[in-house]
């Protein structure tokens, strides 16, 4: 049995949710604590791959998810004009793990809020501070309300108050682009999820179900600029193949969201006694992977497996973050990598960019997707410092 019997989580987001769920399969009372009004729908549709929804089985909420998402019959890279570079088909994925999954974040949420009570999620308490004490960890909010309970976990996202507060200060790093994504209701033909290049600049697409679609264009915009950038993606967008600017016109203003990429330089721990960090909280990374909310459910995977196996909570917060730095830090380093070759300007940097995604060998690709999609619960029989096999 674990020393951890309560828990408050941090955030009702993908991450929150799913930690608060594990957190329960594992016989620990956990309560969500939301800053908003209700269940944000914010970012529309997203994609889940096959190490996400591992984790997600191992919590059970694998099958509710499957339900709610469409299956995508492949993913392809593009060239802004229409020319394939490279593509990856459903059959080959399937022989890897399983095809990406993509639906809308309110379908998401719903599904991961459906195995909570309603009850456990409380809405309308923004969290303003955190205390670590030796017998557990304390959530004050803004109406001066507190909470206490054996573990706090901030699942607050990428600008996380729980992690400046009380983990680290490190800062957060501009990647140097700005995002506008929608999800509209528009019917396209079958086809793989597909990423396009146009000098640095990308436009992506995902068919979601009942003749959904998720867009995204994305363009190089300094720090100091954000605040200046349009509503709309440019317009040299429809100038790109179809149907580029076809979802783009048939987009309305409102429906279109524009932030900017950041991430942080990974952190040395993940916890400060009794308060440990889950999701983007933990690892901050540029979305340029789309693994931030397959990342996010191995993170609750893990965690709450932890705490159900060791008694210790520092040992077992220890060994959270020590199974889960490496996979954390892969995915983050290839995100930055993508969105630095992602972002070449020079047109024969370019070309150069071309050549490569079309040249590389289809066994490297397939090899670097098995470690990505290769996430496994529970971990093999380990000894504590003490010598003790559990």
């Amino acid at each position: 049995m674990t020393g951890v019997r309560t828990a408050i989580v941090i955030g009702a987001g993908p991450a929150g949710l799913a930690t608060a769920v594990a957190l329960r399969e594992a016989g620990i009372e956990a309560v969500v604590y939301e800053r908003g009004a209700a269940l944000s729908d914010e970012g529309g549709g997203l994609t889940l791959w096959p190490n996400g929804l591992a984790a997600l089985a191992s919590f059970g909420v694998a099958d509710d998810v499957h339900a709610r998402s469409l299956a995508s019959p492949g993913t392809a890279m593009w060239t802004h004009d229409g020319r394939v570079l490279s593509e990856m088909t459903g059959p080959e994925l399937d022989g890897i793990g399983g095809r990406g999954l993509a639906l809308h974040r309110a379908e998401l949420l719903g599904a991961l809020a459906d195995r909570l009570d309603p009850d456990m999620i409380r809405f309308r308490h923004r969290c303003v501070a955190v205390r670590s004490h030796q017998d557990g960890a304390t959530a004050v909010f803004e109406d001066g309300t507190e909470e206490d309970a054996d573990l706090l976990a901030g699942a607050d996202g990428i600008r996380s108050r729980i992690r400046t507060s009380c983990v680290s200060d490190r800062p957060l790093r501009h990647g140097g682009f700005v995002v506008w994504r929608a999800t509209i209701e528009y019917r396209l033909p079958r086809a793989p999820g597909m990423l396009a290049f146009g000098g640095p600049h990308q436009f992506g697409i995902w068919r979601l179900p009942s003749d959904q679609v998720y867009w995204f264009a994305s363009a190089p915009v300094a720090e100091a600029a954000q605040q200046h950038v349009p509503a709309r993606p440019p317009t040299f967008f429809h100038r790109w193949h179809d149907p580029v600017g076809a979802l783009i016109d048939a987009t309305a203003t409102e429906q279109i969201t524009v932030s900017a990429g950041y991430d942080c330089a990974p952190l040395p721990r993940w916890n400060a006694g009794h308060v440990v960090l889950v999701g983007d909280a933990a690892h901050p990374t540029l979305p340029n992977m789309g693994q931030g909310v397959s990342q996010a459910f191995e993170d609750a995977a893990v965690l709450a497996e932890e705490l159900r196996l060791c008694p210790d909570v520092h040992e077992a917060l220890r060994q959270y973050h020590r199974r889960r730095r490496r996979r954390a830090r892969s995915a983050w380093s290839q995100a930055r990598l993508l969105a630095r070759v992602g972002a070449w300007r020079n047109p024969l940097a370019c070309r150069l960019r071309e050549t490569m995604i079309a040249a590389a060998p289809q066994s490297a690709q397939i090899r670097q997707l098995e470690r990505l999609f290769a996430f496994e619960t529970p971990p093999p029989p380990r000894k504590s410092r003490h010598g003790q096999v559990w």
